[in-house]
């Protein structure tokens, strides 16, 4: 699995896709900060804040946590997907687009890419947590194998506002 790489989405525009640098700080705080209410809705219900997601940038070590960001033609950073190790050969896989970049092929084409890419690092169990409400997300990791493992309703700060958090697993 080689990074960067480019991708095109469904609107012809090239993203790439490639591992965040010190200078992407700030290209990132300004993706998270600018999420709309519409897409936290799924994820919290507050605003990411400049030092939080200074201290989820820093967390990134390329051994329990790695992390893929999309850069547009303009070289702003349009979305972010993570891995993060939770046993030997288990990761948690996370995927946020910006609004601007939704609906567009960019979740499908990240999925796509950290499922090679956790392989490559030997990790055959990749975990997902999704809103039920969530369709578009759910319908992407569904497309590429992930099941349905548990449904539980965790605290609104955890995974939304409302709806039941799903546990998806996939065995690769």
């Amino acid at each position: 699995m080689q990074f960067p790489k480019k991708v095109k989405i469904t609107t012809g525009e090239e993203i790439t896709l490639k591992f965040p640098e010190k200078n992407d700080l700030e290209k990132l705080i300004r993706m998270y900060t600018t999420l709309s209410e519409k897409s936290l809705r799924f994820l919290r219900p507050y605003e990411f804040s400049k030092e939080e997601v200074k201290k989820m940038f820093e967390r990134v070590d390329f051994e329990n946590v790695y992390s893929v960001v999309a850069e547009n033609e303009k070289g702003e950073i349009v979305a972010e997907s993570r891995l993060i190790k939770v046993g030997e050969k288990s990761a948690e896989l996370a995927v946020i687009v910006h609004d601007s970049y939704q609906n567009k092929g960019l979740g499908q084409h990240l999925v796509k890419e950290m499922i090679e890419f956790a392989k490559s690092r030997g990790i055959r169990r990749l975990i997902a947590f999704i809103n039920e409400r969530n369709r578009v997300a759910l319908h992407i990791f569904e497309k590429f194998g992930f099941k349905v493992e548990a449904r539980s309703y965790l605290e609104p700060s955890i995974m939304g506002k409302d709806g039941a958090a799903l546990k998806l697993v996939l065995q690769i």
